[in-house]
């Protein structure tokens, strides 16, 4: 069974000057900031038992100190995670929180 998380991390991270951790912080140190979740790693099982390839979904969640940079990072994720094989699915503004901008995003890739 192929465990994600690892990659994503790795993959994220190459957005520099970003924070990037699989949980939210409960106080943003720093901004711009990127969380994210495995959401679904289902299997889906061939006649023999054996794993035929597993559905794989992460949400991404981008934080920053203003709207610009929140979209500009949005659009650098969407390419770096399309580039390893995923295709964005969902994307929404959260309405923001005092002056922390939020989008929230959605991935998803078939492996195997």
């Amino acid at each position: 069974m192929y465990l994600p998380k690892k990659d994503i991390y790795n993959l994220l991270k190459q957005n520099h000057n970003c924070g990037v951790a699989q949980t939210q912080p409960t106080v943003f140190n720093e901004l711009p900031f990127i969380n994210f979740e495995i959401s679904n790693n289902s299997v889906e099982l061939m006649l023999n038992n054996d794993i035929g390839y597993q559905n794989i979904e992460v949400s991404i969640h981008i934080w920053a100190g203003d709207s610009v940079t929140a979209s500009n990072l949005l659009s650098n994720v969407e390419e770096l995670m399309r580039n390893d094989g995923y295709k964005m699915t969902y994307s929404a503004d959260v309405p923001n929180i005092g002056d922390i901008f939020h989008i929230v995003t959605r991935f998803t890739k078939n492996v195997g």
